[in-house]
């Protein structure tokens, strides 16, 4: 009789293919390699993937899917302002903790990994989810001659960056700490750029205010005493005749 069939052998797989790109990354993996870690034969990885490519694939994909899922948390946050900041913190630590993922989803470009279109749509989900963010805080704030798209992709690049950087040991800082108050000084830098292209609020017309405060002194002297005890009436001082002046 046939040893029963593993019900989580497709998750096994997968498990297996990404602490071996951890070690060794993802051009040096092999379905044999696969197979081995998990104590089966190379016959039994391809009954659940064609190929090495269609194993990356699939990681890359579910790596998409653990962004898009920070994404989605850092949404929840209760005012739009703190959304933003709060994905572009998950983002990086999505990075940090796992850079075997990251480096999947944004640096690990191999041949024969093709997603399709609308695969490539659900990678861009976590960018989307930013993006739309942003759209709202913008018309929220009423902000004026700003290019959502532009800026989106400004803020993509920054905590892209930094990720990258950090996974690299290209800063002069390891720490977590150090990492996300680099990004809080960048976000901060980015908003003020943007709220000091805002119009100035209109300035008090003085010589109007001037103007309204001569036709209200007039209007309530509608009469005044002569010098012989009688009244002498005053006509009335019209918005029109006083702006007109």
């Amino acid at each position: 009789m046939p040893p029963p069939a593993n019900p989580t052998l497709r998750e096994d797989i997968l498990a297996a293919a990404l602490r071996l790109i951890e070690e060794k990354g993802a051009v040096g993996l092999t379905m044999r390699e696969v197979a081995g870690a998990l104590g089966y034969s190379a016959t039994a990885i391809y009954q659940h993937f064609g190929g090495k490519e269609e194993l990356l694939l699939a990681l890359k994909l579910r790596a998409g899917d653990l962004l898009t899922e920070e994404m989605e948390i850092g949404r929840q946050e209760p005012t739009l302002d703190a959304r933003l900041p709060a994905m572009g913190r998950r983002y990086i630590q999505f990075g940090l903790n796992n850079p075997a993922y990251y480096r999947l989803i944004f640096q690990d470009t191999l041949p024969g990994v093709e997603p399709t279109a609308e695969q490539l749509n659900r990678l861009r989900r976590s960018y989307e989810i930013m993006r739309e963010t942003l759209a709202a805080w913008v018309q929220t704030g009423g902000l004026q001659g700003v290019d959502v798209n532009h800026e989106a992709n400004v803020l993509w690049a920054m905590v892209h960056g930094i990720t990258s950087l950090a996974l690299a040991g290209r800063l002069p800082f390891t720490t977590h700490s150090e990492i996300f108050a680099l990004f809080d000084l960048s976000t901060a830098r980015w908003a003020s750029g943007i709220l000091s292209l805002q119009p100035a609020p209109p300035q008090k017309d003085t010589q109007k205010q001037a103007r309204h405060t001569k036709r209200s002194a007039l209007t309530n002297q509608r009469s005044t005493k002569t010098p012989s005890g009688g009244t002498r009436h005053e006509p009335t001082i019209s918005r029109q005749s006083v702006s007109t002046r």
